[in-house]
């Protein structure tokens, strides 16, 4: 595979007009650390398609990014200080270069222009040639186009950041460097998109970047989290967002905090494995009864919607109940006044 600094020259692969222009707003909106993680990953992996570079594209999560590691002692002194937790006073009795060539020999990654990338587990189909339009960008809960004095034309951010997380540069640190700043006031947000296309206009619901970052990245966060134990997650918070009329950012984050306020059933696709769910977290049905082998979970999820009176949307069927719904980063909204309330 042939070296190639950022942008790869992917105009050059094969690929039909829908690949090539996906690749196109793909790159348009790719963050610093992203660019970088493409760099390396397009030589460790075989790129011979516009296919090939998409799916690569999605899983930018399979590569490991040491951010200002340019040679083998800053990959050595990386190591030390973020993997082995080598205090500073030690390091100067380190060997770092060769640390750093042994795991440049080991992991088999390769230098790029802002540091190491190694793969650390193998690609996977995620594009097909038909699924375009279900593709992710790499799951950005938001991404955040910023300037500064010393980047006029503005560079693009991908949230959420981990460093609070892994103690490693990640997103916010990469782009602050690039854009020569150490605080946020010192930037300036020139476009904001969300995840989810019914927050729109961001750029006009925040005052201050600093708290979008905040509430971009929570909600990154919480998508993460819940996605791990909820079925069908994503489509209940959507589902709720629909009923609300929600297209603020900090009201979205409000009601994935709340989604025990609403009853809900997804759409009929799903009603097998939700309903499975749904009876055995009810304890309706014990998991080692014979009953389940007979029991038909999409007759009770359509029961559940007609006792319910949910109603349907685009994503599911749903209802608000009588929960109490707490607000913690927005203020109460009556949809049917418009009308916001003091907390």
């Amino acid at each position: 595979m042939k070296r190639y600094p950022y942008p790869y020259p992917w105009r050059e692969l094969p690929g039909g007009i829908e690949e090539k222009a996906f690749l196109y707003m793909r790159f348009a909106e790719m963050s610093v650390k992203e660019k970088y993680l493409v760099e390396g990953a397009s030589q460790l992996v075989s790129i011979n398609t516009a296919a090939d570079l998409i799916n690569l594209t999605e899983q930018l999560d399979q590569f490991n990014f040491y951010y200002g590691a340019t040679d083998d002692a800053s990959l050595g002194e990386y190591e030390a200080r973020y993997q082995a937790n080598v205090k500073d006073d030690q390091l100067p009795f380190l060997d770092l270069g060769r640390w750093g060539m042994d795991l440049r020999e080991k992991s088999g990654g390769v230098f790029v222009s802002g540091g190491f990338v190694e793969q650390r587990s193998p690609d996977h189909m995620v594009y097909d040639g038909e699924n375009l339009g279900s593709l992710t960008g790499f799951h950005a809960s938001v991404r955040l186009k910023v300037s500064s004095c010393n980047c006029p034309a503005g560079i693009w951010i991908r949230l959420p950041d981990y460093e609070g997380f892994t103690q490693e540069p990640d997103e916010l640190k990469i782009a602050m460097a690039e854009l020569g700043i150490n605080k946020w006031d010192q930037a300036l947000l020139l476009e904001a998109k969300c995840c989810f296309g019914n927050i729109t206009e961001i750029e006009d619901q925040y005052n201050s970047l600093e708290q979008l970052i905040s509430d971009g990245g929570n909600l990154g966060y919480i998508l993460e989290e819940r996605n791990q134990e909820m079925i069908c997650l994503e489509e209940r918070f959507q589902a709720a967002m629909e009923l609300e009329g929600c297209n603020r950012l900090d009201e979205a984050l409000d009601i994935s905090q709340n989604l025990h306020c609403y009853d809900f059933i997804p759409l009929e696709k799903h009603w097998e494995k939700f309903g499975m769910d749904l009876v055995r977290k009810r304890k309706i049905i014990n998991p080692d009864s014979v009953m389940n082998s007979y029991f038909d979970y999409a007759a009770y999820c359509r029961n559940e919607i007609m006792q319910g009176g949910l109603q349907q949307g685009c994503h599911g069927y749903i209802s608000r109940n009588d929960k109490e719904f707490v607000y913690q980063f927005s203020k109460p909204y009556n949809h049917q006044q418009g009308l916001f309330f003091p907390i």
